[in-house]
């Protein structure tokens, strides 16, 4: 852990050496690196990794708070004080490079994996959540270093940018009775989404973690309130469908810092004088899933296939197998006697693996995937290890 530390106040350090930027220079737009960050926050844990990606219609533990939030509607009562998850990407790089030792020689591997486009070197996730009798309240922080590669520079000579999101959840559901073992649940998750970022930087900068200033860093911040919906359809034997339309009202309103200075004085922006304002959108989507799951005390079962953003996969001109896999996940997780979960799944076409230690209090849960970071299906296909540990209650 404190080698890990270390690390993470080096990063931090680097940051710090970024100069000034033109306004033009940071709005997300399709030509620049930061187009990335207007993908809307949903922290997923390694469950829902592991089992690619899904839960529109089983969802489960703090996943509830940025998958379907219907799925309040149980009043199933779970606590999380805290939770800690942390993902390495570019594994595969790593390991290939000389192995997995935290340090510096390790992540200069990684960054050396860096394909066109844009992707991830690592995130550090902590929250808490607490859900009882419908009520959902949720808090997560993540904080990220992001890759940009384009014009032939890749690797080493690639870009690199950091993030920091921040995210307080507030949610209700409610359970409908209809006849016949049916059910519907309806849930609305409101939340106060706050991001900040860094302006590019080599990643040839992490082969040297000495001498950088923490005078002067851009720093990007603002904030949006997103509003997620959803509805799920209970019916005998285990089966389930989920509809949910996420990130409703995902406007940013932003304000660029010249200076660290200036970003520590006012993060939210609020005084004219802190630096230059814009705005983006990031987009909302509309989610279907399927599921079934079926319990006894020695083995539980669950199946989950979702469709992703519907309605722009419905959209999307020239349609073709490959843009059906890109929305495509599907997932299965096995409870064995209340206490080990096994799981695998299939995201964009790519596979995940994972499993899981319910030891009552103390969880521990691990996941292997491949994440897609491409415009289709197949194109920038990366890895990725994480790992959660949880102190709490979820029954």
């Amino acid at each position: 852990m404190r080698r890990l530390l270390a690390v993470l106040l080096a990063l931090i350090a680097m940051l710090s050496a970024l100069p000034a930027v033109e306004l033009d220079q940071v709005i997300p737009s399709e030509a620049n690196a930061f187009s990335l960050v207007i993908d809307p926050y949903q922290p997923l844990t390694a469950r829902a990794r592991g089992m690619g990606t899904t839960g529109v219609a089983v969802t489960g533990r703090s996943d509830t708070f940025y998958v379907n939030p219907a799925a309040l509607a149980s009043k199933r009562f779970q606590l999380s004080v805290p939770s800690l998850q942390v993902t390495a990407y570019h594994i595969y790089d790593a390991v290939k490079g000389g192995g997995l030792d935290i340090g510096p020689g390790t992540l200069v591997n990684m960054a050396g994996g860096i394909q066109e486009g844009y992707g991830k070197l690592m995130d550090i996730d902590a929250g808490m959540s607490f859900t009882a009798y419908g009520f959902g309240l949720g808090i997560n922080a993540t904080v990220g270093i992001n890759t940009f590669a384009d014009n032939g520079r890749y690797g080493l000579e690639s870009d690199l940018f950091g993030e920091i999101r921040a995210a307080v959840s507030l949610g209700y559901g409610h359970r409908i009775p209809l006849p016949a073992d049916f059910s519907i649940d309806i849930g609305a998750m409101v939340r106060f989404s706050y991001l900040a970022y860094t302006d590019t930087f080599s990643a040839e900068m992490l082969s040297n973690m000495e001498g950088f200033s923490l005078d002067q860093t851009a720093v990007m911040a603002g904030f949006a309130i997103p509003i997620d919906a959803g509805i799920n359809l209970n019916m005998p034997y285990g089966f389930s469908f989920g509809i949910v339309s996420r990130n409703m009202n995902g406007r940013y309103y932003m304000t660029a810092f010249d200076g660290f200075s200036k970003f520590g004085a006012d993060p939210f922006g609020g005084n004219p004088a802190s630096g230059s304002k814009f705005s983006f959108s990031s987009d909302w989507s509309l989610d279907m899933g399927f599921g079934w799951s079926y319990s006894t005390w020695y083995l539980s079962p669950t199946i989950a296939i979702d469709i992703r953003d519907f309605v722009g996969m419905c959209t999307t001109q020239d349609f073709t197998f490959r843009d059906f896999m890109y929305h495509l996940n599907i997932g299965a997780e096995v409870r064995v006697l209340s206490f080990l979960d096994l799981r695998a799944g299939l995201s964009q076409g790519y596979w995940s693996i994972g499993m899981g230690l319910d030891l009552w209090a103390f969880k521990v849960d691990v996941a292997y995937y491949r994440q897609e970071f491409g415009e289709t299906a197949g194109d920038y296909g990366l890895d990725g290890f994480t790992i959660r540990f949880n102190i709490g209650y979820d029954r």
